[in-house]
């Protein structure tokens, strides 16, 4: 059987994770599957779902203090077969390597003699910097160079592949200046199971009020989420009288500064905070609209699951979610910024209607990321169809 090797750098509960388990579960069968994390946390909570089938390393499997962990790291991205040597990484016990999430511990695998494939989940940017004093300045000096060797480390592999169109438009441009590098990229877009999404979705929760529009954001704490972008907008709403109810639900997002933001602010009334939960379908299902209001996103599983359970979603025009609503015929696409997440909440606010409609055709919108021609795509990808 093949020997492949799965690196990712967390196990969280988040979309690009639950693929990935999914994934390794069904290679399982089909080809020897190691997957190696970086060190063991309470955090990869979908570790447990893993089959026993699949071999688990970790890069620190003790764990190390941030001090000692910054020092590897440096030997990681400057000396890349000393460190995987000295981690126990031999190419001759794999095949394949696959890096399913674009990361700095790609430079791992980068002086390795063995077919790569680098998967592309994010939109890649180049970060704006600011030193203000001498330290400062050494630390952006530093990691800028960091940053350089982890980017060319990205040419080292044999295909790349993108889970958007926009995905592969910004890796091109912020990473080879609109070139086409001496790789074989394409895109594959995300699929989910929707078997599995609308059995999960049975779950039985406690009804959510249907008196009012509610309107449901899955999101983790990361500023690209952009979460203040909605805030502004509910205070924006609620002063001009509208009546809605949002719930938000995701790592962190329970957490006592939230809480007490809304409160200060006047809205907590109208939106309720979930934190993780391990099975969001149920919520999904029972709301209005789902909402994406990223400023950057590469694909967005859950505007996804969300259209499988004939949730319409809103969206800001901010990378992958431009594919899966086919620039707005299957979803309401507005502006990238604040004004774009009000005008689209207002819109469906003053017209309950584009519900209706936009429910409508959501059968037809999901049937473009089929789950069974992605395994067989990724099959055929390893080699090891059949």
């Amino acid at each position: 059987m093949k020997r492949i090797l799965f690196f990712n750098d967390s196990l969280v509960m988040g979309g690009t994770e639950i693929l990935l388990v999914d994934l390794l579960n069904h290679l399982a069968t089909k080809a020897r599957i190691t997957l190696l994390l970086p060190e063991p946390s309470d955090k990869d909570v979908l570790l447990r779902k893993v089959s026993p089938a699949v071999s688990i390393k970790y890069l620190y499997p003790d764990g190390l203090p941030h001090f000692q962990k910054k020092i590897w790291e440096n030997i990681m991205i400057f000396f890349p077969r000393m460190f995987a040597r000295q981690k126990g990484i031999s190419e001759s016990e794999y095949d394949e390597i696959v890096c399913f999430k674009e990361t700095f511990f790609a430079r791992i695998f980068a002086k390795m003699n063995i077919p790569k494939i680098l998967w592309i989940h994010n939109i890649v940017y180049k970060r704006k910097y600011e030193a203000r004093s001498f330290r400062e300045k050494v630390s952006v000096w530093l990691n800028k160079k960091q940053i350089k060797r982890v980017e060319r480390s990205y040419n080292s592999f044999d295909k790349v592949i993108c889970v958007s169109d926009a995905a592969k438009n910004t890796y091109l441009s912020v990473l080879h200046e609109g070139k086409a590098p001496k790789q074989d990229i394409s895109v594959l877009y995300n699929a989910i199971d929707l078997t599995k999404v609308k059995e999960k979705a049975k779950e039985p929760i406690i009804d959510l009020p249907q008196s009012e529009t509610n309107f449901i954001l899955i999101t983790r704490t990361s500023p690209e989420k952009r979460i203040d972008r909605l805030i502004n907008t509910i205070i924006r709403l609620k002063d001009e009288g509208y009546k809605f109810h949002v719930y938000i639900i995701g790592d962190g997002m329970d957490n006592r500064t939230m809480g007490e933001e809304l409160t200060e602010k006047e809205i907590n009334g109208m939106v309720t905070l979930k934190g993780r939960i391990d099975n969001p379908f149920p919520y999904i299902l029972q709301s209005k609209w789902s909402l994406c209001v990223s400023e950057r996103e590469s694909f967005s599983l859950v505007l996804l699951e969300s259209m499988a359970l004939k949730t319409p979603v809103i969206t800001t025009d901010c990378g992958g979610p431009r594919d899966i609503v086919d620039g707005g015929k299957y979803g309401i696409l507005v502006d990238n910024s604040a004004e774009g997440v009000y005008r689209g909440m207002k819109s469906v606010l003053d017209n309950p209607s584009l519900s209706l409609e936009y429910s409508a055709h959501l059968d037809e919108a999901v049937s473009r990321f089929d789950y069974k021609g992605w395994l067989n795509s990724v099959e055929i990808l390893l080699a090891v169809e059949g």
